[in-house]
Order: C-alpha cells, then structure tokens, then sequence
C-alpha cells in the first residue's frame, strides 16, 4: 500500500468571494454537517451532546422542518453525506481525545427526512486497524474525524490530525455504504499545513462532480478528485477564524458554509461562497511507501 502525502507549500494562495452571508437560528447553535439534499434544499446536524435530530434548510438557512433518529443518541455527530441511492451518511466518529471504540455511521433514508418523518438508523460500525491502544501516544493521535463524503460506492473519512507536536497528517479512509462492522481502509495522507490543529486540521468535506472540498477553521482547499485522489488545488482564505465544521458544494458550483455559535470568537452563520479559480496545474506529490 502506498500512502501519499501531498504538500502544500506550492499552493496558489488566493482569495474567495463570500457572495452572501446568513445568520442561523439559534436550534442550529452547533451545527457540525452539512449536506445538498437538491439544488434548494440543504440537510444539517448540530455537533455531540445534541439530540440525534436533522434539520432541513431552505438555501438561505431556514429551517423547514426537523426529524428525529429515533434510534441513536449523538455521541458526537461531526458530518453528514448523501449517496446516488437516497441514503443519508451521518458519522458519529467525533473523537478527541482519540479514545472511542463505538465509531459510527448512521444511515437513514433521505426521502424520509424530507417528508417530515422520524427516521430509524442502520448502523455502519467502524475501527481503525492502525490503532492499538485507546488512547494512543500523543504523537499518534491521529483518530479524530470530523469530515466525510460519499464518492463513487464508498464513504471517505478525512481524519483531524491532534497530534503533539502538531504534524499535520490527514488520513483518508474508506468504508463501504452497507450496515456492518469493518476496519476502516487507509489509501493516503494530506498534509495542508504543520502550524497547529487550530488552523491546519481539516473539520469537514464535500464532494461533488470530481471535485473535493476540505475546510479548516480559516479556509477552504478546492481540489480536483479523480480516481479518489485528489490532484490539485487553489486556496481560498475565508473569514477571521471561527469554529467552521460544515461545508458542501452546490450545483451551480458554490460553496456553502456554516460555523458554530461561539460567545469570544463569533460565528452562527451560513456563508455562500464563489471559489476562485483553480490553477491549471498538477500538485506536485510524494509517494511513500508503508
């Protein structure tokens, strides 16, 4: 198996244009996942410690409705995910202090939540074969998730780097769609940055038409997907940093973004966002082996 660490210090840096800005309602003070449902119609959760609910939103961030899993409770529900067959991907795998060993994927009919009908979830249960000990050391503390998508007939799970020193790894890992218990399928790493988990750990992703979109708590990184790897990118500076843990690609090829209600650093919002152009180059990589 090779892993692949794509390194991003020859990024174009450039900026993105919020073309509009929405404030929340307070239900969605949390809000941790977001998802296209249709070109007018947008699914999210609220993080863990929250009622295992799911809220439908107009695309200016009202709230239409909202539904219960009648059969979960949301341990830590960090982002969410929509197949080609109908199904919602919620992923319950929060887990910051990289000691859980319940790791989740909840799958509940889409068709369901739009009729305003409690949903009762199937349960895709999940390790990680690389981690042994729970915790693991600082310096492995490679086991949080916060970002998903569904791509191809598989799920990608982004993990959220917390190590110490802060290294900057992004595993990406792949689980098949159908209930089960499995250990989750390492293919690469990400490196977008070594500063610190504040602004270089990756909280959520969409991906949509062979383009992959990674957020941090400042930017976005817009990426071409092909064959599941992503190839090249442009950077796009968002706001002053705020806790920004859902992000997902419309149609049209805007990007929407929404960041948790905090009292000192702001946020609350729904951000429409044009991303600038991607660069008509090819990302330098480095192959490495296991």
């Amino acid at each position: 198996m090779r892993n692949v660490a794509l390194l991003l210090a020859t990024l174009f840096l450039v900026a993105a244009t919020v073309q509009k800005t929405t404030r929340l309602s307070k239900d969605l003070k949390e809000i941790s996942g977001l998802v296209f449902a249709n070109d007018t119609t947008l699914i999210a959760h609220n993080d863990g410690g929250n009622d295992p609910e799911l809220f439908v939103l107009n695309l200016d961030g009202s709230i239409r409705h909202k539904v219960t899993i009648t059969n979960a409770e949301n341990e830590d529900f960090e982002d969410i995910a929509l197949d080609s067959k109908g199904n919602l991907y919620i992923g319950d795998f929060g887990n910051n202090n990289n000691k859980r060993t319940d790791l989740k994927i909840l799958k509940v009919s889409l068709q369901k939540v739009l009729d305003n009908q409690d949903v009762e979830a199937k349960f895709i249960e999940f390790s990680y074969p690389e981690q042994t000990t729970f915790p693991p050391t600082l310096k492995e503390k490679y086991f949080d998730c916060e970002a998903m998508s569904f791509y191809n007939d598989s799920l990608y799970l982004f993990t959220k780097c917390r190590t110490e020193p802060f290294d900057g790894k992004c595993f990406v890992y792949t689980l098949p769609t159908n209930p089960g218990t499995y250990k989750a399928n390492k293919k690469y790493y990400l490196i977008i940055g070594k500063r610190d988990w504040f602004r270089d750990a990756i909280t959520g992703a969409d991906i949509r038409e062979n383009k992959l979109v990674l957020l941090t708590y400042n930017r976005i990184i817009v990426h071409s997907f092909e064959n599941g790897r992503p190839k090249y990118e442009s950077h796009n500076t968002l706001l002053p940093i705020t806790q920004k843990e859902a992000i997902a690609i419309h149609s049209s090829g805007r990007i929407y973004v929404a960041d948790e209600r905090q009292k000192i650093i702001g946020g609350g919002n729904l951000y429409v966002i044009k991303p600038a152009p991607s660069p008509n180059i090819q990302q330098r990589s480095t192959e490495k082996k296991k």
